[in-house]
Formats: structure tokens, sequence, C-alpha cells
């Protein structure tokens, strides 16, 4: 009976690799440094992250999946069948022993011990674990290793693998969130060790869903496991999968299979820049369903603030407002001003309210729309932000950069000091982009300026002030003033500031046309046409990034301009909008102060490198902040797409 096991072990191992890896030889020809030997204590270890042994000498009798490789009278034969009898009667009944090295583990006692439990299908094996650390390098591997360790130290979890810095801690603060430092140079906060009945739950709910994953997405994506395991987990919430049987959990993990594909796309993200003729096709079926008796499609808008305490909520109420206006008895529409937090109720509210269109007009919730927009696929909702990781989840935002480069130009062209100011507010995605705009747009007609960049949230500091100081009186501020605020002056887009008079000149502001994008995503969905640029886009996520050439963003000039320079404008505008003009692609190469090129000559920015721009041009004088920099009021906001790794761009600090 053993005979033909290992008969059969060995047919196996005819359809392996030969080459069973030995640690020894790894550390050789990688050339790898060994700080020393951690002893961990006996455990139970993943089969499939056994990995080779560890010495040269002890791995030719095994093929990489350790099948027995020897001849049938061989000494070996015979004890391995005889463990093979041995196991099936009692199971195995001693530790093996091992070396662990950068999460794989090397047999140093014990390799017909896995060989024989491999071939009976065992999952796991009780081992005692020797760690061999690693010297600390800068590498990307030694990152992700390092984070394992801490993740394994809080969890006592082996067999979730990650491949890029950071996922293990989010997978951490995904099942026991803590409260993370405001600065992310600093060491993250880290939970205490997982009880038994956590760490358990966490192996019962991993175990799924890799079983899931092995079965259903055998697509050779480029994630592991484990990394889909996290991106279902933010997805969800762990707080409401922890109580769910693996049937249900499955079903979860259904309706969000494309969205691995996604995650697991080399280009993730399809950014839509105009609107689409898909989307403006008729559909005479596939419609989105109302309520019975129900003939007026109902949309929602969620605020983080009122209408007249934010430019940004007015601009989008506004957009509001327009559409109201262009369906008339076709839509109606409600807002509902909410936190983060909140959110989730207030949709579930509107969506009882009979809404099946909802805008969610903040990145702070991206999120909650997301869980939303899984829990309930009868529902359309889309989020404002930059945030593309979700197929079901649609995002949109508007490319300002466009306008910000004509701002730029004007302000190159009235400058008579050569040093211009630049107010920023948040240091997140985007803003660099619409920061380098300008400078380019600058640079474009004044070589010689200079921008000054000031941070409008930084704690106790007055960017006006700052400005005062250096006799700056060129400034481009916010991109409009707050409905609401007592402070309706003229000191928005750019301005020229009287500081004897405190009377700013105002010359020219951006134009944010959220009606535009409004308007054609209502009339896609009355039309049943919403369903015709994803299913052009299987695998992607998509992104609303409209600007000029739409309608959705403009500037609006003073009429005390000069003549010459309104034309200009006009002129700029024309070819940005037909396509023939790209700030981020003139005819020049784009360096940062320190002189690095982070653009050659001739090359044309994605959208998603325009967006995930975390550089300044070499004529832009400041830095952007960290979020411990920045008044608390504004830190939570900020959080959610600070630019990480900003420093290494070249900047000047």
């Amino acid at each position: 009976m053993a005979i033909q096991d290992y008969q059969k072990a060995q047919k196996l191992a005819e359809k392996q690799s030969r080459d069973l890896p030995s640690l020894e030889r790894i550390l050789r020809e990688t050339g790898a440094e060994v700080e020393g030997q951690l002893p961990m204590g006996q455990m139970e270890i993943p089969l499939s992250l056994i990995k080779g042994t560890v010495q040269d000498e002890r791995s030719n009798a095994f093929s990489a999946e350790f099948m027995p490789l020897l001849d049938l009278d061989t000494e070996f034969c015979s004890k391995w069948s005889a463990l093979c009898d041995s196991v099936r009667e009692v199971g195995v009944n001693e530790p093996i022993v091992v070396q662990e090295y950068m999460q794989r583990f090397y047999i140093v006692e014990g390799n017909k011990r896995v060989s024989v439990s491999k071939y009976f299908g065992a999952v796991s094996i009780e081992a005692v674990v020797t760690r061999i650390v690693p010297r600390k390098t800068d590498t990307a591997a030694y990152k992700v290793y390092s984070e394992f360790v801490e993740f394994h130290r809080i969890s006592g979890i082996y067999e979730i693998e990650m491949q890029q810095p950071g996922e293990f801690l989010r997978l951490i603060q995904a099942v026991t969130p803590v409260e993370q430092p405001d600065d992310p140079d600093d060491p993250p906060a880290l939970p205490e060790p997982w009880d038994e009945d956590l760490r358990r739950d966490v192996k019962f709910m991993y175990s799924v869903f890799a079983a899931y994953y092995a079965n259903k997405m055998n697509l050779h994506l480029n994630i592991t496991a484990g990394e889909a395991f996290l991106h279902f987990l933010e997805i969800y919430g762990f707080a409401q999968l922890r109580e769910l049987s693996s049937v249900e959990l499955q079903r979860r993990m259904e309706r969000i299979r494309g969205e691995f594909r996604v995650l697991g796309n080399d280009n993730p993200t399809s950014h839509i820049l105009n609107p689409t003729e898909a989307s403006q096709k008729v559909a005479l079926t596939k419609r989105i369903p109302l309520p019975i008796g129900q003939s007026t499609l109902k949309i929602a808008f969620l605020y983080p603030k009122k209408p007249d305490e934010s430019a940004w909520v007015y601009n989008h109420d506004k957009g509001r407002e327009d559409i109201e206006k262009i369906f008339g008895d076709a839509i109606r529409t409600e807002y509902h001003v909410c936190s983060a937090e909140d959110a989730e109720a207030y949709i579930e509210k509107s969506i009882a309210n009979g809404c099946k269109l909802i805008f969610t007009t903040s990145p702070v919730y991206h999120a909650c729309s997301m869980r939303m927009a899984v829990a309930h696929p009868e529902v359309i909702i889309l989020n404002c932000s930059m945030n593309t990781a979700y197929q079901q989840l649609r995002t949109y935002y508007l490319r300002i950069y466009e306008a910000k480069f004509i701002i730029g130009v004007l302000a190159g062209a009235m400058t008579e000091s050569n040093h211009i100011g630049y107010i920023a507010d948040y240091p997140v995605y985007g803003t660099p982009a619409s920061i380098a705009a300008f400078a380019l747009g600058v640079e474009m007609v004044k070589p010689c300026a200079s921008v000054f960049l000031e941070w409008s949230t930084l704690e106790n500091h007055n960017p006006r002030e700052s400005f005062r100081q250096k006799q700056i009186d060129l400034i481009s501020g916010r991109d409009t003033y707050v409905p609401g605020s007592s402070d309706k002056d003229e000191s928005y887009g750019l301005y020229i500031y009287d500081y004897n008079r405190e009377k700013p000149k105002r010359l020219a502001h951006p134009v944010w046309n959220w009606g535009s994008l409004y308007e054609d995503l209502v009339r896609s969905v009355l039309i049943g046409a919403w369903k015709n640029d994803a299913n052009q886009n299987e695998k992607q996520a998509l992104n609303y990034y409209w600007g000029m050439s739409s309608g959705a963003i403009d500037v609006e000039c003073s009429d005390e301009l000069p003549g010459g320079v309104r034309k200009l404008v006009e002129l700029i505008k024309e070819r940005i909008t037909l396509g023939k003009l790209d700030p981020f692609s003139g005819a020049g190469a784009i360096y940062t102060m320190t002189g690095k090129c982070v653009v050659q000559e001739g090359q044309k920015l994605t959208p998603d490198e325009i967006i995930r721009a975390d550089w300044l041009p070499a004529n832009v004088i400041g830095k952007l902040p960290e979020i411990s920099d920045l008044a608390p009021q504004f830190r939570e906001f900020a959080k959610w797409h600070h630019i990480h790794g900003q420093n290494g761009a070249g900047l000047l600090k």
C-alpha cells in the first residue's frame, strides 16, 4: 500500500521542477547578509510556505514541491513508505525543525514528514521555528518583511502574503483600528497582540477567502490572495464580516468579483476626459428601474458643509440647481449635510426616499460610498474624489489645473516685480498639479519670475502676512469666495493686493462648472446609457475627469484687464479646449528646484501621472507640508488623499 503511494508521489514529482531551493544557496547567490537568529518556539506553520531545505545536500531527494525522486530500491523509499503508513494511522506526531527567512520556511529536520504531509494534502504542520533575521536594507522587499514581522507579532498569522510596503499595516488597521499619528513619517500606532478568538476568526475568514480566490479568480492576476483579502476587508469592514458564515462570506466575495480584476490590472483606471458617444446613446431597455408609481428620477447630494459655509459645496450646489432647471419635472433633487461617520445613514435615508442616483461630493465619503454601492447595486452612487480604486463606485473630478495654467500665464504677463504669490490649501492629490501648472504658465511668458508658495491650512500661519513681508502683491488665492463669509472681498482667484488700502483688485478666477458634468451623468441615466461606459471598460475603475473641452472648467477675467492680455487668455483657452495645448507637455523638459527632470522633452503625462504628481517646478519657492503641519481642523480631510514621499521628488524643503 505504502509502496503504491510512493509510486504515485514519484509520478507527481515527474511533473514538477527538480530544483528544490536551499537557504544556503539563496543567501550565497543573492549576497544577502544576515543580522542574526531569533528562536520563535513551536507553532503551526502553513505547508505552502515551506519552500526548501536549509542545506544544499539535503535538497536532491525531492522535487520543488517535496515529492520524492529517489528509486524504489533505496533506503529512502523504505523510510518514506513506513512514514506514510504511520501518518495515515496516527498523523505526524513530532514537530519538524525549520528556519524562517523572509516569510518562507526551510527545513533543518523533517523533510520526509513534510513530503508525506504534502502528499496527503495537509495544509499545516507543527514546527520548531528559528527566524533568520536579514540585515536592514532600503529595498521594498525588506520593508514588506519588516512590516510582516510586526503583523506576525500582533496576529500570530504566517500565511497572509503581501507585495507592497504599507499593506500589512493597512491589514492590521482594517482588523483592529488604532488612531494614527498626524505625521506619516512617524511610526504607525499598532494595537496589542490579538487574542485567540480574534486570531481564529481572521484565519477562518482568510482561509475561506483564499480558497474562493484560488478557485474563482485563477486569472494570473499580479496580486496575492492577501492583497485581495485586504481589499475585501476595506470594502465591507471586518466587524460586518466577522459574524458571517463561509457561505455568506462567499456571497459577498462574488458581489465584488470584478474589483479583484481591477486591483490586479496593470492599468486599473480609465479616466473619461470628455462625454463619450456611448454615454449619450439612447437605450430602449435597461433604464434604471424606478419605484412603482414613480416617474421622476430622484437624486440625492451629500455635502460635508452647508452651501453658504463652503465655496466647494456652494459650487456643487449650484450644479445641483443647474440640473433642476435643465431637466425640470424629469428629476427631483434633495441634499443632506453630514459628516463621513453619518453618511451611510443618510445614504440609506435617501434610498428609502426613492433616490436612485446619489452624488457624494467629498473625498471623505469615499469609503462609505463604496460600502453602500456594494450593498445597494440597484442604486447608482458616485463619489467626488480622485480615488479610483473600485469598479463598482465611479468617481468624478475636474481638471482644474487647466484653469490654473491659464491664470499662471496671466500672472506672468501682469507681474512687475517677478515675484508672484500662490496660496494653496491641502497637500493632497491634485494640488501639486495645480501649483505646477500655474508655475509653468508663469514660466511660459516670464521665465525669470518666481512663484512663492504659501498654505492657508497651516497652523498659526497667515499667508497674506508672509506676502506682505516679502512685498508680494500679485497673488493667486482660493478659487472663489465663500458665500456665507463676512469677507466677501475680491481676494480670490488672481488679484492685486493693495497693502495700504486693504482692498484687493481681482484680475481673474477659475470657474468650477459641476453642472456640466452632472448634466451629462444624469442624462446618461435617464436615457438608459449609464452602463455603456462600464461595458467598454470591464476591467477598470472609471473616473470622470473633465476640463475645458467639456465646458466643466473655465476662467473668468476682469473687464479691467488690458485687451492684449485678455486676447492671450482667450487664445490659450481655445487651444486647451481643442486639445492643442497641454500644460505638462510643452516643447521643453520640466525640472524641479534641485534639477531633477520629472517630465522629459516631448513626454505627455497620463491623467494618473498628473493626479499623483508629487513635485513642483524649479520656479516655485516653497514645499508641500506634512499633515502634522496643518491646523487640527484641516488634518482629517487631508489624511484621505495625502501625498506620501513627496520630499524625494526634489522639492525645496
